[in-house]
């Protein structure tokens, strides 16, 4: 089966959007957010969703023992929250910013306003939810058919998809990736993760610095998800 490289970091969902955004906008209200500070909690019942301009914003839920699954990492120009526009449910997750913020708070009954107006918003924001159901459908999928390893590697590659840049050494994930965040991204425990992480680059397919990952072999690590193991890679 095909693996999708949808990433869980998400940044510019907007598209040929930019003048159904600025209008939307206009009926919107912008708030600014600290480090650490929840936008919303799952559970509760909210009729505004929000879009983050300047920024980070982690989605994840939460389990009553107070482990977490990341989502998503959200970066500036992306909508979240946006399901409180279309139904009374609560929100089933946390929208936590991981950095100072600058997010547009949008109620529902604007959004209604502004669509009747220009049709076309309505678009706009179908392009994001469809953005998020794929990449919710893809984490069910790993989670359900995908080991712990090639849970791993499937997260770097669609990591390093989204967010790598060639250098000299290979392909370098140009942000700050703790094993705590490829932990929670993957379902796994920090353990699993590091122990996935140190494996691969005792076979030179990644070099680990502090915070940061460069792919080195990256053909390697693809033939890793498809399953083409030999020697040593198989005896992980």
């Amino acid at each position: 089966m095909k693996k999708s490289f949808d990433s869980p970091w998400v940044r510019d969902n907007i598209g040929d959007y930019r003048n159904e955004l600025d209008l939307l906008l206009k009926s919107a209200q912008m708030r600014a957010y600290k480090g650490g500070q929840p936008v919303y909690i799952q559970g509760e019942r909210s009729r505004t969703f929000y879009f983050l301009l300047r920024g980070k914003v982690k989605i994840s839920i939460f389990r009553e023992d107070g482990s977490e699954k990341i989502l998503a990492i959200q970066e500036g120009n992306t909508f979240f929250g946006e399901s409180a526009a279309f139904d009374d449910q609560p929100y089933f997750a946390t929208a936590t910013v991981l950095e100072p913020s600058e997010i547009y708070v949008v109620s529902r009954d604007a959004l209604s306003r502004v669509i009747r107006e220009t049709p076309s918003i309505a678009f706009m924001l179908m392009n994001a939810l469809i953005r998020k159901m794929r990449l919710l459908a893809f984490q069910v999928e790993d989670l359900s058919f995908l080991d712990a390893q090639k849970r791993v590697v499937h997260i770097l590659l669609k990591l390093v998809h989204e967010l790598g840049v060639e250098k000299e050494d290979g392909l370098h994930i140009q942000k700050r990736i703790t094993h705590d965040d490829l932990a929670r991204l993957t379902g796994l425990s920090r353990v699993t993760v590091t122990n996935v992480l140190n494996y691969l680059e005792k076979v030179n397919i990644l070099k680990k610095r502090r915070c940061s990952l460069t792919i080195t072999d990256h053909e390697r690590l693809v033939n890793l998800l498809g399953g083409g193991l030999s020697g040593e890679e198989e005896n992980l």
